[in-house]
């Protein structure tokens, strides 16, 4: 139960502060670099500790260095001045700048450029692997509508066309930002709790964490109105879900990620193998808790957790 229920629960504030501190250290030496070169950039993060759904252990995070010379925009919006110069010319000197700043400052690091779409920098004297992201803004016409970063996109360089891919990074952490506070927190407590068995399934779950998301996501907010102390509940409730979606082809074919922008289960995602490996990983569990609890004539439905006052950390029974 001590499993289960811990792995639900958010990374220490600590700990995510220092994952971002890593990442403003390797945006520094970038800046540098491209100051030294008459250039400059400013910095966002997207990923899973933007969203509050990373693990220990499994806390990277993606800085994007965002070109300032231009930005783009979605049809039919214009703009006044358009910008003169080459876009993906000049993402590929931001990558290449980032690259070799990034070598010379970090001498003990492994600096990585076999990724078409970031730089990974690893090990050394960091405590966290970070991917360096070149990109432009690209305002999107819910950006212009709304003002939010929310739909706020960007144009990713993918350095082996080369060409510049669109994204919106920050929506899903949107959709998950609502959904979750529907559902009493839960969104990211199965989010948290998936991710773990994935990572400690030694390979038996290979789904990625976008799409663990995005089945968690498309999970009924009436299956997860449950309160603090009901932590197993909502595991059932889950195993109960990840069921349903096994069994049926016709749901299973009609999930899709939060922005509805593409299918869950399709070419290059999810596969009913991965699901069915992710269900058994959290069934294995479940069982083991039965199986604890068995001697006290207890069943997983009224297994409880005791969150005396409002400590921190809960005290299992």
């Amino acid at each position: 139960m001590k499993y289960l229920v811990g792995s639900m629960q958010p990374v220490d504030a600590s700990y995510t502060q220092r994952t971002y501190g890593e990442a403003d250290r390797v945006f520094n030496q970038v800046l540098k670099g491209l100051e030294r070169n008459s250039l400059s950039a400013e910095k966002s993060y997207q990923g899973s500790v933007t969203k509050g759904t990373h693990i220990k252990a499994y806390s990277d995070i993606d800085l994007l260095v965002v070109e300032k010379r231009f930005f783009t925009v979605q049809h039919p919006q214009t703009v006044a001045s358009p910008y003169e110069g080459d876009p993906v010319k000049d993402l590929l000197q931001i990558r290449s700048i980032a690259a070799s700043s990034l070598s010379s400052a970090f001498p003990e690091a492994t600096v990585s450029t076999s990724g078409p779409r970031s730089i990974k920098i690893s090990g050394g004297s960091l405590l966290r692997t970070v991917d360096v992201v070149p990109c432009n803004w690209w305002n999107t016409n819910d950006y212009a509508r709304y003002g939010s970063e929310v739909y706020r996109g960007i144009h990713i360089l993918n350095a082996d066309v080369p060409e510049r891919e669109e994204d919106q990074p920050f929506l899903q952490g949107g959709y998950l930002e609502t959904k979750d506070k529907g559902t009493n927190g839960n969104t990211r407590k199965l989010i948290r709790m998936l991710k773990s068995l994935k990572y400690d399934s030694e390979g038996s779950v290979s789904m990625s964490s976008f799409d663990i998301e995005g089945i968690v996501y498309r999970m009924n907010d009436t299956q997860m109105q449950w309160s603090l102390g009901d932590e197993i509940l909502l595991a059932v409730a889950c195993r109960d879900w990840l069921r349903t979606i096994e069994q049926s082809d016709e749901l299973r074919a009609s999930l899709t990620v939060p922005d509805g922008k593409r299918l869950i289960f399709s070419s290059g995602h999810a596969t009913l193998a991965q699901l069915s490996a992710l269900r058994r990983e959290l069934e294995q569990v479940l069982t083991e808790i039965q199986n604890d609890l068995a001697p006290r004539r207890q069943t997983l439905t009224e297994a409880r957790v005791h969150w005396p006052g409002l400590v921190s950390r809960p005290v299992w029974h």
